[in-house]
């Protein structure tokens, strides 16, 4: 159990991150329709988050590379309490730009935040790495259960003011982060080795990293997978709006969040039992049902149903990818490479979340699923060759 320590801490830091992820995404696009001059740009704060996120993934993992996870932790709740603050006077105000300015703000806090699974893998054996980067993601799943609670009360406690409240819960989600993190043992000093020019010593090329087949399927289901759940998930509330069932929409988030985390209690498990080929495939197989139940109607319970079905695809295509990375670097690469990784795969998802307003507005909610089944296409193809190549391999075994 003691050496599951920093992963139950860790666990409990993604709690309050998926927490005010969940506000972000529910209610920045909201806040956005109250205040932007024009509906099309009501999901730029959401895409400005994510941009930001992007931008701040590599240079995080640097400044964790050179001092330690805690820092950056530690540096990423700062700036997201003071973003949170910023988005609360924002929605106050009324001011689309502040509002726009504080999302932007936010990515240094989730972009720290999106190593606390890796921080979770480093705290354990390899062979328990799965594992270990499920369970921290199951801090979602607690969080899941309860914020739409604390919405509620943290938005009667600033009635007349809309969305007023879900920022400052996300202000006071932010500031719990720093609890878990204080209590967290050092990790690995392998970490720290370089060679005093900010590349570690036995490192390869990032040219003969990006090249083997793992590094890219591993990006490309992380990548597509977190982006096809983005551009789904951004759409959703302000389809549901326009369908006139947005009162519902609170809900089918939650029941979305619960399904991204719940298969963490197996996920782990799973892909040591059966191995990462089959497990992406189901994943794949998760998204095709989520778009294929958006397309087929626009009641309340097609929006839950695709959702609880993105959210299944999202959790393996994730865990999956983020395992798959840890076993294509070393110990002294992965600074470079879960910066580069984690750069990819919210770069793709900024894009996403921000084509998914303006598709919304121009296309409707049909293209929205349609676009996203271009996505699946892509990643189904790359990981069914990288799949039924290694098979193969397998059964031919060492050749003369």
């Amino acid at each position: 159990m003691d050496q599951y320590r920093n992963v139950i801490l860790l666990a409990m830091a993604q709690a309050c991150f998926l927490a005010t992820s969940m506000t972000m995404v529910t209610f920045a696009g909201l806040a956005g329709i109250a205040s932007a001059p024009d509906p099309k740009f009501a999901t730029l704060p959401v895409t400005l988050a994510i941009v930001s996120t992007a931008l701040t993934t590599a240079p995080m993992s640097m400044i964790m590379q050179r001092t330690s996870r805690r820092f950056g932790f530690r540096l990423g709740a700062t700036i997201g309490l003071m973003s949170a603050l910023m988005m609360a006077y924002a929605v106050l105000s009324a001011s689309f730009i502040l509002l726009c300015v504080g999302a932007l703000m936010v990515g240094p806090f989730q972009s720290s935040a999106q190593y606390y699974r890796f921080a979770a893998a480093e705290s354990v054996p390899p062979a328990m790495s799965p594992r270990a980067i499920s369970l921290v993601l199951i801090g979602g799943l607690v969080a899941s259960f309860f914020v739409p609670t604390l919405w509620r009360f943290f938005g009667g406690l600033f009635e007349g003011v809309d969305y007023l409240g879900a920022f400052i819960f996300a202000a006071v989600a932010i500031g719990c982060v720093f609890v878990p993190v204080a209590f967290l043992r050092p990790l690995d000093e392998a970490f720290h080795v370089d060679d005093g020019e900010g590349v570690p010593a036995d490192a390869r090329p990032m040219s003969a990293i990006v090249r083997q087949p793992g590094f890219i399927v591993a990006v490309i289901n992380a990548a597509l997978g977190y982006a096809m759940m983005s551009f789904v998930m951004t759409a959703t509330p302000l389809a549901m709006e326009i369908c006139r069932i947005g009162e519902a929409s609170p809900e089918v988030i939650q029941q979305h969040v619960i399904a991204m985390f719940l298969p963490s209690l197996f996920s782990g498990f799973l892909i040591q039992r059966f191995g990462l080929f089959p497990i992406l495939v189901v994943g794949h197989m998760a998204f095709a049902v989520a778009f294929m139940t958006a397309l087929s109607g626009i009641e309340v319970m097609h929006f839950s149903v695709a959702l609880i079905a993105l959210g299944l695809g999202w959790n393996l295509c994730f865990v999956g990818g983020t395992t798959l990375l840890t076993r294509v670097h070393t110990q002294a690469e992965k600074g470079r490479v879960q910066g580069l990784n984690e750069f990819l795969v919210f770069s793709t998802t900024g894009v996403a979340s921000f084509a998914a307003g303006l598709i919304l507005n121009l296309y409707g909610w049909q293209t929205v699923n349609q676009a996203a089944f271009v996505m699946l296409v892509i990643a189904s193809s790359i990981t069914l060759v990288w799949g039924l190549a290694g098979r193969v391999r397998k059964v031919r075994g060492p050749q003369p």
